[in-house]
């Protein structure tokens, strides 16, 4: 067993869990391939890569919560562009905000401003299974079976993502529409009466 290679692991899983896209991955499935073949204890990696996962979500976290929302509301370039993000994503958080905490990075729920134990609720639930899959598919299978298993699972993650993009997209699209509208009959209405009474 080398101590090295605990700690480049819990140093890559930290970064992960801040939500850097680093080596985490990568370190989580050698650290299950090293452990099925008996160089790394099982226990060891799972408890280290949780511990460090949550360490990583609350820095980041804290990061998102200190400063994420001032670097986006602030006076200048695409200004309005930046606001109408904040404005989605208040909203987006304010109705999805465990899922919100589960599927996207640590400093993200911080800028929306998630109550606490909710992500870490959220963290916990996203460490267990992103540890669990590549940790143990690795473990189990091998290297290159996980590294396969995790891209799929991945791009799963990513897809899912996508989708709600574009149904929030096309929500605040029909929203919008429909504001014109009534604001166009409203206008109609108001109309006719000022022609009468002048």
């Amino acid at each position: 067993m080398s101590l090295t290679e605990y700690i480049i692991m819990f140093v890559c899983v930290t970064t992960m869990g801040i939500g850097v896209p680093a080596l985490g991955d990568a370190s989580l499935i050698a650290a299950g391939t090293l452990a099925g073949e008996g160089r790394l204890n099982l226990w060891i990696v799972l408890g280290l890569s949780m511990i460090a996962w949550m360490l990583g979500s609350v820095a980041g976290y804290a990061v998102g919560a200190s400063g994420g929302r001032a670097l986006l509301d602030h006076p200048g370039r695409l200004e309005k562009s930046r606001r109408n993000l904040l404005a989605k994503g208040d909203r987006t958080f304010g109705r999805h905000t465990f899922v919100a905490s589960v599927t996207m990075p640590a400093y993200v729920s911080g800028i929306f401003r998630v109550r606490i134990w909710v992500f870490i609720l959220g963290a916990f639930v996203a460490g267990v299974a992103w540890i669990g899959m590549y940790v143990g598919l690795s473990y189990f299978l091998g290297a290159e079976i996980a590294k396969h298993i995790g891209n799929v699972g991945t791009k799963a993650v990513v897809g899912v993502i996508v989708i709600v993009v574009i149904g929030l997209v096309i929500r605040a699209g029909v929203a919008k529409w429909r504001a014109t509208r009534q604001a166009r009959r409203a206008q109609a209405e108001v109309s006719p009466v000022k022609a009468t009474s002048d």
